[in-house]
């Protein structure tokens, strides 16, 4: 079975959260006594019994009836392994739902048959083209509410495709499926209200979902380093590609070489270790510290003092000139915003202005930054090491990705 992640986003109220709570029932992943739990509180709070609420980490959550953070589940189909990831629609959260998506392999845009395209739909859309995710769906939700006519679809269908004509998405490729995740409709069974949509369910398109399996470059986020009789073991996370026991490493921004002696995990160890494995590397050096990224001697990570990214603001405010913190993977550098190249339109990806001297909270822009020594990697290579948060007297004011390493306009 092959392992796929995959990410909802759409509008607020659209039935992102409904729809996850529906493939989580239908693939018989959820407990029979989840169910009733969810009943019985769904009841005490006079709410009306919705798939919604498996996803509903918290009570405060149920109680505002909105999704406040990323929630990440996993289920199976007969086919592959799911990790799905529900995303805020509220412009609020824009920085969780960047995180949510980072390391998708497909997104499914979910859009309400009642109200169509709407404010988020539009930012959504081009956030993930900022991410570079192309295997997109459409799911146009609700429609049981529209009493499941054709020409409601196809109007809202229509909108949808203008939207993502507009990102360069080629519309007339993309598979758009009308359901109802409420009743249960083209998720996993086909619709007797909507004999007219001879396409796939939702579940069958996404055990078709095609994911590369080009092996990466082998990158090591340093999280935590201890010393152990004389040794250091380096606990992390492998963020691309695979490292092995023997292998000859370099660390930076340290500049430390060494070699693999051991792959420790709880209980154990290993040979080899992959792409999101978290472990402990154990080697003779030391000087190597938190922030630290290493690879292979022959493949080494690249520092850099000045970088492209695209950015989402989040605070009120951000002037070029202005230094801040910026954090990437575990490092946290002092940056200063070198130049402001466009600022975009984040609801439709326009460039509003050329070179501007400042840019508002919720626009997006290209910005140069010079940072001190550091590694970063383009998104869309290495996704883990190509996502950045901006930081404000401790605060996050934006979050962004990597467009191009060393920079120098």
């Amino acid at each position: 079975m092959m392992s796929v992640n995959v990410v909802l986003v759409g509008h607020v109220d659209h039935g992102k959260s409904t729809l996850i709570g529906r493939l989580l029932y239908d693939s018989e992943s959820i407990m029979d006594e989840r169910v009733e739990e969810i009943q019985k509180l769904a009841e005490e709070y006079k709410h009306r019994f919705e798939f919604a609420y498996f996803l509903d980490s918290f009570e405060d959550e149920l109680k505002e009836e909105r999704t406040i953070d990323t929630v990440s589940l996993m289920f199976k189909s007969k086919k592959n392994y799911y990790t799905i990831t529900d995303v805020p629609g509220h412009k609020e959260f824009i920085k969780n739902m960047l995180t949510g998506a980072s390391h998708a392999d497909v997104a499914v845009l979910v859009v309400s048959a009642e109200e169509g395209v709407q404010e988020q739909t539009r930012r959504h859309m081009f956030l993930l083209k900022m991410l570079g995710i192309n295997q997109i769906f459409v799911v146009v939700n609700k429609m049981d509410a529209v009493e499941y006519k054709k020409e409601r679809f196809e109007t809202v269908k229509n909108q949808i495709s203008e939207l993502l004509n507009s990102f360069d998405y080629a519309a007339e490729e993309i598979l758009f499926i009308p359901v109802s995740a409420m009743e249960g409709d083209n998720i996993y069974r086909g619709s007797k209200g909507m004999e007219w949509y001879k396409g796939r369910t939702l579940i069958e398109a996404l055990d078709e979902v095609k994911i590369s399996e080009e092996e990466k470059v082998p990158r090591f986020v340093v999280q935590d380093v201890y010393e152990v009789d004389g040794e250091n073991t380096i606990v992390g996370r492998v963020e691309s590609g695979m490292v092995r026991r023997g292998d000859r490493i370099i660390f930076e921004p340290s500049g430390i070489r060494g070699k693999i002696k051991e792959l420790k995990i709880f209980g154990g160890h290993l040979e080899e270790a992959r792409e999101g494995d978290c472990i402990g590397v154990t080697i003779s050096d030391g000087g190597i510290k938190r922030g630290d990224v290493f690879g292979l001697v022959e493949s080494p990570p690249k520092l850099t003092k000045q970088f492209l990214g695209e950015a989402v603001l989040l605070g009120k405010e951000l002037k070029k000139g202005e230094t801040l913190e910026l954090r990437c993977g575990t490092a946290k550098v002092r940056c200063e915003i070198k130049e402001i190249k466009e600022k975009i339109d984040s609801e439709t990806g326009e460039v509003m202005e050329r070179n501007p001297e400042k840019i508002n909270e919720h626009d997006a822009a290209t910005i140069v930054f010079a940072t001190e020594p550091l590694v970063v990697e383009k998104f869309a290579e290495i996704p883990e090491l190509g996502r950045f948060v901006l930081v404000k007297n401790s605060k996050n004011i934006g979050a962004g990705v990597v467009l191009q390493t060393n920079f120098f306009s």
